[in-house]
């Protein structure tokens, strides 16, 4: 398990919150959130209590001034799981229930119309590893945690529609 530490004002100063463990509402726990130091592990935040809404995937590290990443109306968040891997596998198809056309990934993919002749992924299964499905090629965009399991639609880790522009390995290092 990972350490987060949440705090009102920038550069860590106000009142601040600590969490080791996953926390589906933390409304009751601060205001707002204008900055971020994580200890340890790697943490996906989210803009609504109980684990919906937009996400935000970050590893170890400093984060003094939360406004620019848009995260001061963090609600909850919890601790992403299989981040210490030394392997990372995913397929996914160009349709739901895992079905179509397939590739399978073993690494970040900056532009996924780099080996896939379309944008849109309907269904996959995450057999090793933790992933971020990214809205738009470069890793930019909304982000989608998928951790190991089965998606037999993007509507299963969260998206409202099925684009992806690009791929990436979450690794705590």
């Amino acid at each position: 398990m990972g350490k987060i530490a949440f705090f009102e004002d920038k550069n860590f100063q106000g009142q601040s919150h600590e969490c080791s463990t996953d926390c589906p509402d933390l409304r009751s726990c601060f205001g707002c959130c204008n900055s971020i130091r994580m200890e340890s592990g790697c943490w996906v935040l989210y803009k609504h209590p109980n684990y919906t809404g937009n996400q935000y995937i970050l590893s170890s590290g400093e984060y003094p001034d939360q406004q620019h990443h848009h995260l001061d109306s963090i609600k909850s968040c919890r601790s992403i799981k299989n981040v210490y891997g030394k392997s990372w596998k995913i397929p996914f198809y160009e349709r739901p229930n895992f079905d179509g056309q397939s590739l399978e990934l073993t690494e970040d993919m900056k532009s996924i119309q780099e080996k896939w002749l379309r944008r849109e992924v309907q269904s996959c299964k995450v057999l090793e590893g933790s992933w971020i499905f990214f809205e738009h090629p470069n890793f930019c965009g909304r982000q989608y945690l998928l951790e190991k399991g089965e998606y037999r639609h993007h509507s299963e880790w969260g998206a409202l529609k099925p684009t992806v522009g690009s791929i990436k390995i979450i690794i705590e290092l």
